[in-house]
């Protein structure tokens, strides 16, 4: 092609660029259209670009690849139609191209905030959210508050023989009245726990990494207790973050290979909620890649009641080290059961609270509009203290929103309690939804039998993790080389690429229907016993807790069952677990590993 040759063609390619953008709608004259292709065809020749770059640039969208895709749309195209559809998907290439090359930070969330609880309810009061700034200041209130009257009842508290009850597996208010009643220190604590982790994890593997601050900020727990700054019952309790929790200094790295050494140097809200309670950071506890199921970059996280088999996932490390009794609580997430799952498995107790009430700010995201953030503990009384410490607004998460959460402390009487709680349970129950349904009868309390209606759509409301966990991880996706660098996710992400953005909006709008319905069964219990679907449940956001209970005499370990309540009830749910706790406590208490090797 000689010089004028290639001027002509430049002159009818600027020309061709210039009407298929105004056929766009993007312009509104085709002098603006012109300038805009005149920019875009500013390119280097075909003799300066690199090979690899004349590949990319080669792969023009045609008519025929339109027809052949035709079914992603369910619409009727003929041969007209699959050339300008051609047209200005080519047009519109650069566009996406910036938009799938042009970095987003990871915290960054989308645009659309996900507020299931708007939906339930016509009270304003209800749907308003505090001031994010109000929010912060009552929280710091809080923790004050709890510090200043705390410690003259946990001085009074009554603790266990050691000897028979190790430390290890105290509850965190027996840990923290032995910090006041000076039985121990919180460095004392912390060194016993990381012992512990660095004795057991070899076999369980739950650990990443270790925080080297430790000990450290343990003497510094010490010391503000013994200057009278009372920080709460949290103070001095060692504790471990599942690893999809930022905290600067330490690797964060989501269980993928990749990311083995990365280092995110924010601090994740619900961390520095726990630091700002007194809390002590032990470890950073392991996580299936990219939170699915129990198998990280190390291998796989081990069930303590039988090591030869995986903990769930993918709150793998926080739910086996708590019932291991390798740290005071952890902290793990949820999107699709990665905290009921876990829990139930390794016999423990782990509270998903209502979606909204935990910011995940710093936290890696697998789907803004599914992620929750919740305790594990070895009781339910655990779960409420540590839910208490980091629930509310915070000003970075846009779903989150201020409710009450209205939790007592107390000993909770038959008589007075269960009299006045209303129970519902499936027609056709598990065996220990069953079983816990007979008992409540049979200690004077109602259950009633109450059912939700089948809903085909869930399925496709479901991929609301494939579309946003592939938008998310689609970085890492691209650049891997094996499967295995996303564990589990490389089929869902190479499916999601297919997956319609109108179905998925669809999607996001056949849940409200989801969500309202839900709520209405919800709303005639106090109560439900069962996790209600796991799928339904998380899809709509509401509040679930596992509870461990009774013995599984043909396991050796605890029963466990599900509770599930409307919107903000995780004040009813844990009351319940708690009482299920104490009519049945779970036993053995402490798997037989840990039995066997640890001192008391």
């Amino acid at each position: 092609m000689n010089r004028r040759e290639a001027y002509g063609h430049k002159v009818f390619r600027r020309e061709w660029l210039g009407q298929t953008l105004v056929a766009t709608g993007l312009f509104a004259t085709l002098g603006d259209a012109h300038s805009v292709a005149a920019a875009l065809d500013a390119q280097p020749s075909e003799q300066d670009t690199p090979e690899s770059d004349r590949k990319a640039s080669a792969k023009e969208i045609t008519a025929e690849m339109i027809q052949q895709a035709s079914w992603i749309s369910r619409v009727e195209l003929n041969e007209a139609h699959c050339e300008d559809i051609a047209k200005r998907l080519n047009a519109k290439a650069a566009a996406f191209e910036a938009l799938r090359t042009t970095p987003i930070d990871e915290n960054t969330p989308m645009a659309m905030a996900f507020q299931p609880s708007f939906f339930i309810s016509s009270d304003e009061a209800l749907r308003t959210e505090t001031n994010p700034k109000e929010a912060s200041v009552s929280k710091e209130n809080k923790h004050a508050s709890q510090g200043s009257g705390i410690s003259d009842w946990l001085t009074k508290l009554d603790l266990p023989d050691p000897q028979v009850d190790p430390i290890a597996f105290w509850t965190v208010e027996q840990l923290a009245a032995g910090l006041r009643q000076k039985r121990f220190t919180s460095e004392q604590l912390t060194k016993m726990y990381l012992d512990r982790l660095k004795k057991f994890d070899p076999e369980l593997l739950c650990v990443v990494s270790y925080n080297e601050q430790a000990i450290e900020q343990a003497k510094e727990a010490d010391k503000e207790l013994t200057e009278g700054k009372d920080r709460g019952i949290l103070h001095g309790i060692p504790w471990g973050a599942k690893d999809i929790i930022a905290i600067p200094g330490m690797p964060t790295t989501w269980g993928a290979v990749d990311y083995r050494d990365r280092k995110r140097e924010v601090t994740a809200t619900v961390a520095k909620r726990l630091f700002d309670a007194g809390a002590v950071l032990l470890a950073k506890l392991t996580v299936g890649t990219l939170a699915w199921g129990d198998q990280w970059f190390g291998g796989m996280t081990r069930n303590p009641w039988e090591p030869a088999t995986g903990s769930s996932g993918s709150s793998a490390g926080s739910a086996c080290a708590a019932v291991a009794g390798l740290c005071g609580f952890a902290i793990g997430s949820e999107t699709l059961g990665s905290i009921v799952s876990p829990t139930r498995v390794c016999c423990t107790c782990g509270l998903r609270p209502s979606f909204g009430r935990v910011s995940r700010f710093g936290c890696m995201t697998l789907g803004w509009s599914m992620d929750k953030i919740g305790p594990i503990g070895r009781t339910p009384k655990d779960c409420a203290w540590v839910f208490q410490a980091i629930l509310g607004a915070d000003g970075l998460d846009p779903t989150v929103v201020e409710r009450p959460f209205d939790w007592r402390q107390q000993t909770l009487e038959v008589s007075d309690w269960l009299a006045s709680v209303q129970f519902g349970v499936s027609s056709r129950p598990k065996v220990n939804e069953k079983r816990i349904a007979e008992m409540i009868r049979e200690s004077g309390g109602k259950v009633i039998e109450i059912d939700f209606a089948a809903d085909s759509r869930i399925g496709a409301m479901t991929d609301a993790i494939s579309v946003e966990a592939a938008a998310m991880h689609g970085d890492l996706f691209a650049k891997s080389k094996e499967d295995e660098q996303v564990g589990k996710w490389a089929p869902t992400f190479r499916e999601a690429q297919y997956l319609s953005a109108i179905d998925y909006v669809q999607a996001m709008r056949a849940r409200v229907d989801l969500i309202q319905k839900t709520e209405e069964v919800l709303r005639k219990v106090d109560v439900y016993i069962g996790d209600a679907d796991l799928a339904r449940t998380n899809l709509t956001g509401h509040p679930s807790m596992v509870v461990s209970y009774g013995e599984n005499t043909a396991r050796n370990r605890p029963h466990t069952v599900a509770l599930t309540a409307k919107y903000f009830s995780e004040a009813s749910i844990l009351a319940a677990a708690e009482w299920i706790q104490r009519k049945l406590p779970p036993t053995p208490k402490i798997p037989d590993l840990v039995a066997s090797n640890a001192n008391p």
